[in-house]
């Protein structure tokens, strides 16, 4: 026992002793080899300070501290006394970066990457970081098809540790398919197999330069495919044994070999719904339209999976869990289908949160809100939230976040993360026409004022015969967040060209206010009131024929008068369009309509329809068709016309491409007494004017197949888009009369049969940011006698 007790207290003196020898005070601290790195920035690194009594563990923390800047290469302690000095050997720091050789990737997102992996001039260079970059880079490149790609990154290392870099890569050549051949494929034809591939040999019409390259990454997307295309007709049991891609020696071609098992094809006798789902049974089972003994269909099965996930997600029933599990007969070859659905526990919206709304007020966005805070979680009430935020074009992005309060509460909170986009503009534009001359105008809008959501618009134009200025105001929640309030101030001095004899002008204010009430979110009526006062002024020419000068002065509508219009306007919209711009889906309808009322000088409707019909062709909507149809009716209550300023005129939104603006339509003839002064066309005794004068009825449809660019990447078809199209329509005036005295004004008949314009071509789509550009190309194939062509046009601020 005393022995035992001797020996305890000596290993306690022993390790007493061991732990003393093993630490002492600092003195003193030094670096040694360091440049580009100060002793300030090295000690702060240092885990401990002069005076401060240390230990080897305290050597080892403040190594790996130091390590952990990045900055060194290699760390070693000296000893001397109580004086510790590190001598570290420091990574070279990055002077330049040069990337040559590239043409598949663009040198902003290669420094993109390059920065994101900190290789920039002023940081610290890396080999391990080097061969991440070039290990991604060729991972790239492979996913390209190109296998003899190769990068190399030269340093350049200068006396005081920089280092330039030059990446160089060699892209090398693409590797090429040469074929693809399908094993063990009995019930499809290898043909109609290898036609799903994008990954075939297969060229696309419009380019004839196309090779079918090889990329491994598509070629897994082909497989997948091909799995799904055998599920989807019932080869349950169908599967990809395996994929041989050899390379041809001493060329930059590859033979594809796919081995695969067919199976039979199975049948589905039976479903079954499994779980407690309340009321929502009925729905669910009308969901799942799987008739008996139709053939498995995978996609089938994920679509109905995916519409009853929607509808208990519109319930409120957001972590439900639906599993398929199949009972197979094989004998038979027969599947029955058990939906085991578990809604779980139903979700309430507890707040709407908007984040990113800097200048537009909280409760302009709440207030396009269809969810209820308190009420249910609706991803349908959401998700319209969401649309109608982008629909006030205030924000260029539109982000939901869903966030649970607890993991065992019931309650969420629903957050719009919003990108707000400049919303005002002020423009200025110089153009010339050969009838109006010079032209100016000028525009400034600001669709969101101070974040109220309320808008101003300001436009005026000046040139030979218009002088325009017009002025609105919106506000898009006037009463009770359901109306809007629409008003609009306009002068307009307006100089017709009718003939070579006579000239009008027309000098026109008022206003227009209209209430909108939304019926849902794609229906929407409007209806107000509007004034105008109108001076018609005849300015008589000068010609040689002072007689028919009188004549064509003496005609009623050309005397001058004073008119003041009270209108009643009405109007409804549909739309259904998915995006503004470049539409790729839907429908909007415009139906508007206005008449005079009491107190009115003149006696007159209008009404108007505006219809566009946007149909996807293939699911990638690469092609798109577009019919698009505009048709007008004016007339009297009386006997007298509709006044000539009233009239349809071929416009932007009516008018057949290949012809010029404003010469479709109605022309004004005159008698053979001054045809030398004809400045129109003469056709036996009579001169009939160049441009139109109108008419009370007008109908064009436009026949559009909007199709992919040529040679342009994906990414920027939500800025060009071309089309090829067919026009057909015309003006006319209802309200002819025969005149018998031919020295008298009149209108050129017109055969609604026989005088039809058309036209097809091409045109292409370019969104920039003064608004959507047209450009059309045009042959005219129908075309009245006398006819003002224009192949090219060009159209700005034109939806398509």
């Amino acid at each position: 026992m005393l022995i035992k007790k001797f020996f305890v207290c000596f290993l306690m003196f022993f390790s007493f002793t061991v732990y003393a020898n093993n630490t002492w005070t600092v003195k003193d601290i030094t670096f040694k080899g360091l440049e580009n790195v100060s002793k300030n920035e090295a000690l702060k690194n240092i885990l401990f300070n002069i005076g401060s009594k240390i230990s080897q563990n305290d050597i080892k923390d403040s190594i790996k501290s130091l390590f952990k800047t990045g900055k060194f290469e290699d760390i070693k302690v000296v000893f001397s006394g109580e004086k510790i000095i590190f001598d570290v050997y420091e990574r070279p720091i990055i002077s330049s970066v040069v990337i040559l050789g590239n043409n598949i990737i663009d040198n902003t997102i290669l420094d993109k990457y390059l920065t994101k992996l900190n290789i920039k001039k002023g940081s610290v260079f890396s080999a391990f970081i080097e061969n991440i970059f070039i290990q991604t880079v060729k991972n790239f490149y492979h996913d390209m098809g190109r296998y003899k790609f190769d990068v190399k990154i030269l340093k350049n290392f200068s006396t005081h540790n920089d280092v330039g870099l030059k990446i160089i890569i060699d892209e090398g050549l693409p590797t090429k398919i040469n074929t693809i051949k399908i094993f063990g494929a009995k019930k499809i034809p290898e043909r109609e197999i290898i036609s799903l591939f994008k990954s075939n040999k297969r060229t696309p019409w419009w380019n004839f330069f196309y090779k079918s390259i090889y990329s491994p990454q598509e070629l897994s997307n082909d497989l997948y495919q091909l799995n799904n295309f055998y599920l989807n007709q019932g080869y349950f049991y169908f599967n990809i044994d395996n994929k041989k891609v050899k390379f041809l020696k001493d060329s930059n071609f590859v033979d594809i070999e796919i081995h695969i098992s067919e199976g039979k094809q199975y049948r589905i006798s039976n479903f079954y719904i499994n779980g407690n789902l309340f009321e929502y049974r009925p729905l669910i089972t009308d969901m799942i339209n799987i008739n008996h003994d139709e053939f498995y269909n995978k996609e089938k099965i994920n679509i109905i999976l995916n519409k009853i996930k929607r509808l208990l997600y519109e319930h409120g029933y957001i972590d439900s869990e639906i599993i398929v599990i199949p009972e197979i007969n094989h004998e038979n070859k027969k599947i029955i289908l058990n939906f085991n659905i578990d809604i779980k526990k139903k979700y309430f919206v507890r707040q709407i949160q908007f984040r990113g709304n800097e200048l537009t007020k909280d409760k302009v966005l709440r207030r396009l809100m269809k969810q209820n805070e308190g009420k249910y979680f609706n991803i349908k009430l959401i998700e319209s939230g969401k649309d109608l935020l982008e629909k006030t074009k205030y924000f260029n992005h539109v982000e939901i976040v869903q966030k649970k309060i607890t993991s065992d509460s019931n309650k969420v909170d629903i957050i719009y993360k919003v990108k707000e986009q400049s919303t005002g503009s002020v423009n200025f534009g110089l153009g010339y026409g050969i009838d109006s001359g010079v032209s100016l105008n000028a525009s400034f809008s600001q669709n969101n004022i101070l974040g109220s959501g309320n808008s101003l618009k300001f436009s005026a134009i000046k040139n030979k015969n218009q002088k325009y200025t017009d002025i609105s105001i919106s506000y898009p929640y006037f009463i009770f967040d359901k109306t809007d309030l629409n008003t609009r101030f306009f002068y307009n001095d307006f100089k017709y060209n009718l003939n070579s004899i006579s000239n009008l002008t027309k000098n026109t204010y008022g206003f227009e206010s209209n209430l909108g009430f939304p019926i849902n979110d794609t229906n929407k009526i409007n209806f107000g009131l509007g004034y105008s006062h109108n001076g018609i002024i005849n300015t008589e020419k000068k010609f040689k024929n002072s007689l028919l000068m009188k004549k064509i002065s003496n005609t009623n509508f050309l005397k001058n008068s004073l008119v003041n219009d009270f209108t009643l306007n009405y109007s409804w919209i549909y739309d259904t369009f998915k995006y503004i711009y470049f539409p790729i889906s839907g429908n909007q309808t415009y139906i508007s309509g206005k008449h005079t009322i009491p107190g009115s000088d003149n006696n007159f409707y209008k009404i108007i329809l505006d219809s566009e019909q946007y149909i996807p062709l293939n699911q990638e909507n690469k092609f798109i068709f577009l019919s698009h149809i505009h048709m007008g009716i004016g007339d009297s209550f009386n006997k007298e016309k509709l006044p000539f300023y009233e009239n349809f005129y071929a416009s932007s939104a009516n008018n057949i491409r290949g012809f010029r603006s404003n010469t479709i339509g109605p022309k004004t003839i005159y008698d053979n007494t001054d045809l030398e002064n004809c400045i129109g066309y003469k056709n036996k005794n009579v001169c009939e004017s160049i441009d139109s004068i109108g008419g009370n009825a007008t109908f064009s449809t436009n026949l559009e197949l909007i199709t992919p660019i040529p040679f342009l990447d994906k990414i920027y078809s939500k800025f060009l888009r071309s089309s090829i199209f067919f026009d057909v329509g015309n003006i006319w005036n209802t309200k002819f009369n025969k005149i018998n005295d031919i020295h008298s004004l009149k209108l050129l008949k017109n055969n609604i049969l026989n005088d039809i314009y058309a036209s097809f071509g091409l045109s292409l789509q370019c969104f920039s940011p003064i608004g959507p550009l047209v450009f059309s190309y045009a042959i005219p194939i129908q075309k009245n006698k006398h006819h003002q062509i224009e192949a090219f046009q060009f159209n700005i601020g034109k939806n398509w």
